[in-house]
């Protein structure tokens, strides 16, 4: 016969010891990054229920009048000067998509990725994007409404294809022609 004292102990000692995993740890520095912005009207914040931390942190940013954004992949490298990642899934009420060789996903707008540089200056990180959002949003609502699409090409000449479609909408910019 197990006492109840034991159970209630190890499920308490549990729960504390959870708030010190790795992936409560990198939520935790999300929400603390993005509390610290001024100008918005609220915050939401969705976390994985992973015990290691990784990028699957995802946030949404309301502003008064200006609409919301919505990051994916958030996690301590994207925030900072080691921050790699600026992944924008929605933005006022748009969904923007690249298509690359790999894929149709949310692009990533960091300063090093391939779309980085339609921002002067670059952006840094999330937290300098929802600091800028008017011209996040303003970038974002400029862009064609897929199936049309625009194309670029990175550095080591690999091409991408993007557009920007309602929230509702499953149309997506067809994958550059050179890929093999």
């Amino acid at each position: 016969m197990v006492k109840r004292g034991g159970v209630v102990l190890c499920v308490l000692l549990f729960g504390v010891s959870c708030s010190y995993l790795p992936a409560h740890k990198e939520c935790d520095h999300v929400t603390s990054q993005l509390m610290s912005i001024e100008g918005m009207q609220g915050m939401w914040v969705e976390c994985s229920s992973a015990v290691f931390a990784d990028d699957r942190v995802t946030a949404t940013v309301q502003f008064p009048s200006e609409g919301a954004l919505r990051f994916d992949r958030l996690g301590f490298n994207a925030f900072g000067s080691t921050a790699v990642n600026v992944v924008l899934v929605e933005a006022g009420g748009l969904v923007p998509r690249v298509a690359s060789c790999a894929g149709v996903a949310p692009p990533n707008l960091h300063r090093e990725d391939v779309l980085g540089h339609h921002f002067a200056p670059t952006l840094l990180d999330v937290k300098d994007a929802v600091g800028r959002h008017r011209e996040l949003l303003e970038e974002i609502e400029f862009w064609p409404q897929c199936p049309q699409y625009w194309e670029v090409q990175d550095k080591r000449g690999q091409n991408y294809r993007y557009c920007a479609r309602k929230k509702d909408a499953t149309e997506e910019p067809p994958r550059p022609e050179n890929c093999r």
